[in-house]
């Protein structure tokens, strides 16, 4: 049953609750912003988020690695990213941060943290690099 490991750390406080997109700690390094997005890529990403939006956190997080949420693990260059953008006061306890994939082929990464039913988003990797 590989590929269907999903991560089981996220607040089940919010499990019912819809996830929200929040873009108020998206890095501005244009390497990781939406400013590497075509139009059509925008389009497209806008489209993803809303779909997802229309989910619980549990139904989110319950999602297949290939089509939903990755773990990030501590001390890796994702976690690192995420963490250094991430503004919640509650980083100071423990806390999991996340990429997903927007097209199932990959096309580009979103990463963040999840900061009560809002998901944070403080980077977007379209160069295909995965960070681990």
């Amino acid at each position: 049953m590989e590929g269907t490991m999903t991560p089981s750390k996220f607040d089940f406080q919010y499990a019912e609750s819809t996830v929200i997109f929040s873009i108020c700690d998206c890095s501005l390094d244009k390497k990781y912003s939406f400013y590497i997005l075509s139009r059509k890529q925008a389009e497209r990403f806008i489209s993803r988020l809303r779909h997802i939006e229309k989910l619980t956190w549990k139904q989110f997080m319950a999602m297949d690695r290939e089509h939903g949420v990755t773990l990030e693990k501590r001390g890796s260059e994702s976690f690192d990213m995420i963490d250094g953008q991430n503004t919640s006061a509650s980083k100071l306890i423990e806390q999991y941060y996340y990429h997903f994939r927007v097209e199932q082929k990959g096309v580009f990464r979103i990463f963040g943290y999840q900061r009560r039913q809002f998901f944070c988003i403080t980077h977007i990797d379209s160069s295909g690099k995965i960070h681990h």
